[in-house]
């Protein structure tokens, strides 16, 4: 058997296996994996990101811009369980102490679906970039149904040492046809605090700059 027939044979019962799943009405399996990074709070911040195994995508990136999904860069981090994802009938959230977030639906017993949530920590007084999307059907194409999509700019902000964030897409479903969204990140502590935080639209990384990192990430 051929590489290219062993991948297509992988990817169809994937996609069978997910299919009987949800025409039997069961619910996606959810895990949750907790580690223990470094973390010290006069140095560090904690970003806990809300993405998900369906049609949902979302990047975490060093610096104060963005590259493109297709384009190879060591500095992005992908949300997400990997290429296989949109076929497994699962998902796995990764959490490292955060406290709890305000949003049920960011939180390992409240996900919806294949949602995810990750918790990562990152240093203090630089500046990170994220890019998030997510689509949906609603209804049957027969019956007036449609398909939609939304992925709004990539932002930047700098985290501040000791300060958690809850970073999700936050999606207006007031038109019928058509869906505003835009990335959002709130700063959290243990006491209930929600506090939103002012981003900044980030511009695209050159391509000199990213053809620089590709090439020192090999050396």
């Amino acid at each position: 058997m051929t590489a290219q027939r062993k991948l297509e044979n992988h990817i169809q019962a994937l996609a069978l296996t997910g299919a009987l799943a949800f025409a039997t009405g069961c619910t996606p399996a959810h895990y949750v994996t907790t580690e223990k990074p470094d973390y010290d709070p006069a140095t560090s911040s904690r970003v806990r990101i809300q993405s998900g195994n369906d049609l949902q995508a979302a990047s975490l990136r060093a610096g104060a811009c963005y590259t493109n999904a297709w384009q190879t860069d060591p500095q992005r981090v992908s949300v997400d369980d990997g290429f296989w994802a949109r076929y497994r009938y699962s998902s796995r959230s990764v959490v490292i102490g955060m406290p709890q977030s305000p949003r049920p639906w960011m939180r390992t017993d409240g996900l919806h679906f294949k949602d995810l949530i990750r918790e990562y920590v990152v240093p203090a007084g630089q500046p990170i970039t994220l890019s998030m999307s997510t689509a949906g059907d609603v209804g049957s194409g027969r019956y007036g149904g449609y398909s939609w999509s939304c992925k709004p700019s990539a932002m930047t902000f700098t985290p501040v040492a000791g300060q958690d964030y809850d970073v999700f897409l936050s999606v207006d479903e007031s038109s019928r046809h058509a869906r505003y969204c835009s990335v959002s990140v709130h700063r959290i502590d243990g006491n209930g605090l929600d506090e939103p935080v002012a981003l900044r639209t980030a511009p695209k990384c050159p391509e000199d700059a990213s053809a620089v990192t590709r090439s020192s990430s090999h050396n």
